[in-house]
């Protein structure tokens, strides 16, 4: 499907660039711009500033020499720009709740950056789903195959930034506690998962997907929730996100089991408990961003119960999943339902029994008076 165009587009974007900088105005006056989040929102605004000139320039027409080099670029950014206000949205959490600033760094930036790889796995499998269809055939690859990939990432993540891997000070040399060991080996268990389904799913069809990410959640879920911490708010968060994930695995596994049997076809809608992989994938991170140690401490602080917590997140993970698809019926009204470009998998079948039919023939002897060998088709004529 191609990128939609709207003629209220450049207004749009002028639009957002008018209030990215009301909001550095606003910093400048309450004395608010010597922290990273208002640093990177300068980033953020300079990077608004440029699409929306170049906009401009295309609806104007200003820029037609090699303007499809440049629309290429233009789109880059601008999907870039998705994941970097993304990233201010977090920075400015950070900010208001003095978050990551307790000593406990490395263990912050852990839980934010994994949450967020397990949410933007969420919204991206939701796009594919509402895009393509239930088996997701125009991807071209099984959907695991990029959940994979997120999942290499975040093991990595997770192995390297557990025990004060960023902390200079002497706590630095402690020894390991369980925790520690604990959350790195299931860093290591996620990035050899990970790369074992990358392989698997390389060059397979959309449909043969594989259930080891779904087990890698299954195993993960099932030690945080037997996990425990020196404070029980602690514990109970992270049972959350145990749970999160433990459901997110049976409900993945059940839908590669229905697509498997043929109960769904190559185009039909998206089932429901697709659905509930979606919303499982994009709780089990927000469970895990709001699991940090300094957000639990705050929680304490404001005498916030964890069932009180578990409901803000529920309620933070449908209005995020909600705005998705808000975005995703905005797009297919201005772009169009997409075209079907990939062969479904009846089609490959059936080029299979071709293959197969030809391959059974065989050559057999010819009477005198002609080639050595004739082809026939029955192999027992030979």
């Amino acid at each position: 499907m191609e990128l939609a165009n709207n003629k209220f587009h450049p207004l749009v974007q002028i639009g957002g660039a008018l209030v990215g900088f009301l909001g550095i105005v606003f910093g400048w006056v309450n004395g608010h711009l010597g922290n990273a989040y208002a640093r990177f929102g300068w980033f953020m605004l300079s990077l608004l500033v440029v699409q929306t000139a170049a906009n401009v320039c295309f609806t104007l027409g200003l820029l037609k020499k090699s303007s499809q080099k440049l629309r290429t670029w233009y789109r880059v950014l601008g999907c870039f720009q998705i994941a970097f206000t993304y990233v201010a949205m977090v920075l400015g959490v950070i900010r208001y709740l003095n978050l990551c600033s307790q000593g406990h760094l490395g263990q912050c930036i852990s839980h934010f950056a994994r949450g967020s790889a397990l949410i933007a796995g969420g919204i991206t499998l939701l796009f594919f789903l509402r895009l393509y269809g239930a088996a997701m055939l125009d991807v071209r690859r099984p959907p695991e195959l990029f959940i994979s990939i997120i999942m290499t990432i975040v093991g990595v993540i997770g192995t390297f930034t557990e025990h004060n891997f960023f902390q200079s000070s002497a706590n630095a040399e402690d020894s390991w506690s369980h925790k520690d060991l604990q959350h790195t080996f299931i860093g290591i268990s996620w990035f050899a998962g990970g790369l074992l389904s990358i392989f698997m799913s390389w060059n397979a069809h959309p449909r043969n997907r594989t259930p080891i990410p779904s087990l890698i959640f299954i195993a993960t879920g099932i030690a945080m929730i037997i996990h425990q911490q020196d404070l029980a708010m602690s514990s109970h968060a992270h049972f959350l996100f145990g749970a999160s994930l433990v459901l997110l695995g049976l409900s993945t596994i059940c839908e590669i089991t229905m697509l498997a049997s043929g109960i769904v076809k190559d185009r039909d809608s998206p089932m429901g408990i697709q659905y509930l992989s979606v919303f499982f994938m994009c709780s089990s991170g927000m469970a895990l961003m709001g699991a940090n140690r300094d957000m639990i401490l705050f929680l304490i602080n404001s005498g916030v119960d964890v069932a009180t917590y578990a409901l803000i997140l529920l309620s933070f993970c449908f209005l995020m999943i909600f705005y998705a698809n808000v975005l995703v019926d905005a797009f297919i009204a201005m772009a169009g339902p997409a075209e079907p470009k990939y062969d479904s998998l009846e089609s490959g079948v059936d080029e299979a029994s071709q293959r197969t039919s030809t391959s059974s023939q065989t050559l057999s002897p010819r009477p005198e008076g002609g080639s050595k060998y004739s082809i026939s088709s029955d192999p027992l004529s030979a």
